[in-house]
């Protein structure tokens, strides 16, 4: 038989049990270990036999990879009432590491956890999943261009373009070793469910190319991949978050990994599973840290008031600050001074890489192409979203959208601060 790293192999002792047998005794050679499962009340006798109790179970781990095919062995030796060997049962077990790695611990690095993958508790529900903690690999959304000369956000094309774009992803590895005779026989498969193929792409880096080359393998028309070379340690994934966490998108993706017997498959020998998350959008607070909304140039005014004292003044404020300001001009703005109605800025963060983002709302007047043109870009990312319909009401207008310095209401403590939402109502 073949066991994967970490799991464990229960032996049906039963099946193979002589006519008068009344006990039997388990050896295994140096890297298994065997673990009889009984009842309080079921003893082994002196000499470490256990009597043919139906409430027994015999369950074998192996801990280390296997270097050659059957190199593990466990013998169970039936034994008839006086102690007397009636026959022998031998298995024959060769162990391969299958292990599915994500940043679980979100220290910017990738582990293989091995054989220590089976002391880790089942991840937790999508209801119950908690962003600031360690339930599972945080990654971020690919919504900057770094791609010179692309159309739209490097979430839109399906390759790698540059290096810098590789950072805005989040590295998935994926461990195989094991004799290479075994992974003759079988294939380790990558998947990810149909539901969430359209929020995530998943790149492969290529073994042995003169120049990189990262092959989409996973994602909107792709839901498995066949590793090929199994068998050989780490294959390296990079992970592109497409989409946002909305209504009816979590935010969480599953990811698993299967080792299928050929040539019939299913059923698979085994299954490792991973979780990652896509990064929110984080909303920066009304109060300071201050969004960084770009002012309208002085001939752009409201009412009969000016911006030039405003301007004037805050010049000044980021000259202390040592902070580079950004006049719209009124052709980028196209005489449009709601700015505020336009756009709000937030950030995505994985433990790797943070950048900031506008949220290009569906007001869409004078600068309805404003973010995508002039602040899209390296490291800057892009999002918007279009109501279900047509019309758009005064909430669409950002200015009615803000959210709070980190606040505590009733007790309970908000270190992002809370969503604003605004009225058009008069009181």
């Amino acid at each position: 038989g073949v066991c994967v790293l970490g799991t464990e192999v229960l032996l049906d002792t039963r099946r193979s049990t002589p006519s008068g047998a009344a006990s039997f005794e388990v050896h295994a050679t140096p890297a298994v270990t065997v673990h009889v499962v009984h009842s309080p009340a079921t003893k082994p006798t002196t000499d470490a036999r256990w009597p043919l109790d139906p409430d027994i179970e015999v369950v074998v781990t192996v801990d280390v990879t296997s270097r050659a095919v059957d190199d593990n062995q466990v013998k169970i030796s039936y034994l008839d009432g006086e102690g007397r060997e009636l026959a022998v049962a031998w298995l024959y077990l060769t162990c391969v590491e299958v292990s599915l790695d994500v940043d679980w611990s979100r220290s910017g690095r990738v582990k293989s956890k091995g054989k220590d993958k089976v002391t880790r508790a089942d991840p937790p529900p999508a209801s119950s999943w908690n962003v600031s903690g360690r339930d599972g690999g945080l990654g971020g959304v690919n919504c900057d261009r770094d791609s010179p000369g692309a159309g739209g956000t490097d979430s839109g094309q399906a390759d790698v373009r540059t290096p810098a774009d590789l950072q805005d992803m989040s590295v998935m590895l994926l461990r195989t070793q094991g004799p290479s005779a075994i992974f003759a026989e079988y294939q380790v498969v990558l998947h990810v469910p149909e539901r969430d193929a359209d929020k995530v792409r998943v790149f492969h880096a290529a073994r042995g190319a003169a120049l990189p080359l990262y092959k989409p393998v996973l994602g909107p028309d792709q839901l498995s991949y066949v590793l090929e070379h199994a068998g050989h340690g780490d294959s390296t994934f990079y992970v592109e978050g497409l989409a946002f966490p909305d209504r009816g998108f979590s935010g969480l993706v599953s990811f698993s990994a299967s080792l299928l017997e050929l040539p019939h498959m299913p059923p698979s020998v085994f299954r490792d599973e991973e979780r990652a998350a896509g990064s929110m959008f984080w909303g920066l607070p009304a109060a300071p840290p201050a969004a960084p909304v770009p002012p309208c140039p002085p001939s752009i005014k409201q009412g009969s008031d000016s911006n030039e004292a405003f301007l004037e003044g805050l010049r000044a404020l980021l000259r202390k600050a040592n902070c580079k300001l950004t006049v719209c001009s009124e052709q980028d703005t196209r005489s449009d001074r709601w700015i505020q109605d336009e756009l709000e800025f937030g950030y995505v963060e994985a433990p790797h890489k943070t950048f900031p983002v506008v949220f290009d709302s569906p007001r869409n007047r004078g600068l309805k192409d404003f973010a995508f043109k002039k602040i899209l870009g390296p490291d800057f990312g892009y999002v918007t979203r279009e109501p279900p319909g047509k019309s758009v009401t005064s909430l669409d207008s950002f200015g009615n959208l803000d959210v709070s310095p980190p606040v505590t209401v009733r007790g309970k403590e908000y270190p992002l601060g809370r969503i604003l939402i605004g009225s058009p109502l008069p009181w």
